[in-house]
């Protein structure tokens, strides 16, 4: 327990001093909604379309977050990790290297909650927001959200070659999942197969889930049984094929 309390230090502490990976938690999300003019929609696609602007804005914000830290930080670190033989160095040692895979997803968990808190504050303030409704199922979506997302990161780290290759894919895979979740086009104006797929992508399912809860209503159950089933397969897969060297 001391070993993996002190690689949690060093690992807090290696990303907050990563320039990158903070402009992505804290910054990037709000920007790009601002960017793309999202304040201006009345409405979005998917569940989240019957709740509006509204929940639909922060509920991707906090997706967003939580997307850019599986998708884009956590592979690359662990990709380094590999290519650098860290993790190999480790298991010569009394430290199992399986509990540096735990620091890293314990650091990207705290760190996207300490992400989402400033988003939904950024959001309250800046887009004059209200807070979510349905506390208890808010809670859910955002762990289910969490779960998946980051199996899926982990599924990166463990196929990508490189760690070069692990910041391409992870980028290359989670813009067409923005798409879907309908960040640029209203699920309701994509054709029904496309927006059924989005419905359940991860991003997508994470969107609607959080946006219902933060309008008082109770999530798609459908949509929360996806988010869990992708995380328990991501992770079993990720487990299976992850290498250390």
């Amino acid at each position: 327990m001391n070993a993996l309390s002190k690689l949690i230090a060093v690992e807090a502490k290696l990303f907050l001093r990563e320039p990158v990976s903070l402009f992505f938690v804290f910054a990037l999300p709000l920007g790009l909604m601002l960017v793309f003019g999202l304040p201006q929609r009345g409405t979005s696609g998917g569940d989240a379309g019957q709740h509006g602007e509204l929940t639909f804005l922060p509920a991707l914000a906090l997706a967003l977050t939580i997307g850019m830290l599986a998708l884009f930080t956590l592979p690359m670190a662990l990709g380094i990790y590999r290519e650098r033989r860290v993790l190999r160095r480790l298991a010569t040692t009394p430290v199992n290297p399986a509990l540096l895979l735990v620091a890293q997803v314990v650091v990207n968990l705290v760190m996207g909650v300490a992400g989402a808190v400033v988003t939904a504050v950024g959001v309250r303030f800046l887009l004059d927001q209200p807070a979510p409704a349905n506390v208890p199922a808010f809670v859910l979506a955002f762990l289910l959200g969490v779960a998946c997302l980051f199996a899926v990161g982990l599924l990166i780290a463990a196929l990508a070659p490189s760690a070069r290759a692990a910041q391409s894919i992870g980028p290359a895979l989670f813009f067409p999942l923005l798409f879907l979740a309908g960040a640029w086009l209203p699920r309701d104006q994509m054709p029904a197969v496309l927006a059924r797929i989005g419905d359940y992508s991860p991003l997508g399912a994470t969107v609607d889930t959080l946006a219902a809860a933060w309008a008082g209503d109770s999530p798609a159950w459908p949509q929360l049984l996806a988010l869990a089933v992708t995380a328990v397969v991501g992770s079993v897969l990720a487990t299976r094929f992850f290498r250390w060297e």
